[in-house]
């Protein structure tokens, strides 16, 4: 922005920053933002040495390098993607969820048109709402499981088609009634990861930021929701036509989990999820274990209403001790753990993308083990991800 100068044969002209380079202010006019009348006789003084022609400043803008620099302060993307989040967070903590929507609505990140207050809470129709199946159909598509699962969860469905949708793997044709879980699923990584950074912001306000990133990481991720579908028995009431290599998967991972009591611990965030590696022989904890658990959390969702408390309540009962003991030592993530291995000289390639998924990022690991050099290559959904994947693989070749 141009300064103006008030009193030139035109009344106002814009002027370039570079007329006032050299020029001294008071400090009162500094601190004021106003020009005193001595402050402006003295621009008029020099532009009347300039013959009364003064470099005009084009209104389109900065012309010159040393102009961009001028009144500005030159900042980072991710900056500014900071300070958005955390005005939506301070408008999400003193507002609600409806304070968080009308401050997305103001910045135009979402459309208003799009009344996102009212699908909230506006109940979805289902096959079963409509009354065009029999509930004996969806119990024959669930094979009599649903009072097993809703004891397991400790959650009564008002609409068991919801849960027949949770439960359907892609695979499963018998289900022509509702989708399968993949919607589901997305919904409800959302809102686990809604739920439990809320929690975690508000019962661990003493943490670091790197600290509660940490834990977040190691409480919402596919390897911990797996170990609570096995857990929890889940797996068994899983509708589904697999093929023998996803099953044999699956089975690996439940007794991987029965050699070790269940137990959910540091170690177990090591292991190879699906989406991280392109060598099918390295995976250690099938995708679909993790989709089931959070299709099921979509799901109660959907059939509460809305009610985040329901869901909570559920989530909670279920992962209560691994927050709790998380909290009070938080697990390393792979890379640290990598890092820390001053034997192993690991280096990290330059993140690519994918050559046989394009939307996913590959980052190379270099390291050294029994003297020979090994390299393995991490994908993910950006280089961070793929980073920590190609972490995990390292440790699984050292031994770890």
């Amino acid at each position: 922005m141009g300064s103006k100068l008030v009193g030139a044969a035109t009344g106002r002209i814009y002027i370039r920053p570079s007329f006032l380079l050299g020029m001294q202010f008071p400090l009162e006019d500094a601190l004021s933002g106003k020009l005193s009348s001595d402050s402006i006789a003295q621009m008029e003084k020099r532009y009347k040495e300039c013959d009364g022609v003064a470099e005009q400043e084009p209104l389109w803008g900065a012309q010159n390098s040393m102009q961009c620099y001028v009144s500005v302060q030159v900042t980072h993307d991710k900056s500014v993607a900071d300070c958005v989040e955390a005005l939506v967070g301070t408008y999400l903590m003193h507002g609600g969820i409806l304070g968080a929507i009308k401050i997305l609505e103001w910045m135009k990140i979402i459309p208003e048109k799009d009344n996102l207050a009212s699908l909230l809470t506006r109940r979805m129709t289902t096959v079963l709402s409509k009354n065009t199946v029999p509930l004996t159909e969806i119990d024959f598509l669930l094979n009599y499981s649903r009072q097993d699962v809703e004891e397991i969860l400790n959650y009564k469905f008002k609409d068991p088609s919801l849960l027949l949708e949770a439960l359907s793997h892609p695979s499963y044709i018998r289900n022509r009634l509702t989708s399968s879980y993949e919607r589901l699923e997305f919904l409800g990584d959302a809102l686990l990861d809604f739920l439990i950074t809320s929690h975690i912001f508000e019962q661990c306000q003493d943490f670091k930021p790197g600290d509660i990133t940490d834990l977040r990481s190691a409480l919402v991720n596919n390897v911990t929701f797996a170990a609570y579908v096995v857990k929890l028995g889940l797996q068994k009431y899983l509708c589904s036509q697999l093929n023998p290599v996803l099953g044999g998967a699956i089975m690996a991972f439940v007794e991987h989990q029965e050699q070790r009591n269940h137990e959910i611990v540091e170690d177990i965030l090591y292991l190879i999820e699906e989406e991280e590696c392109q060598v099918a022989e390295y995976v250690e904890v099938p995708k679909t274990l993790s989709d089931l658990f959070e299709s099921l959390v979509g799901a109660i969702y959907l059939d509460s209403g809305g009610d985040l408390c329901a869901v909570w309540r559920v989530v909670y009962r279920i992962m209560h001790r691994e927050i709790h003991a998380f909290a009070r030592r938080i697990p390393r993530q792979p890379v640290a753990v990598l890092s820390e291995m001053v034997y192993a000289c690991p280096q990290f390639g330059n993140a690519t993308l994918s050559k046989t998924e394009r939307s996913k990022v590959m980052v190379p690991v270099t390291f050294t083990k029994d003297g020979r050099q090994h390299t393995v290559y991490g994908v993910g959904s950006n280089k961070m991800q793929a980073k920590r994947a190609a972490s995990k693989l390292a440790l699984k070749v050292l031994g770890c």
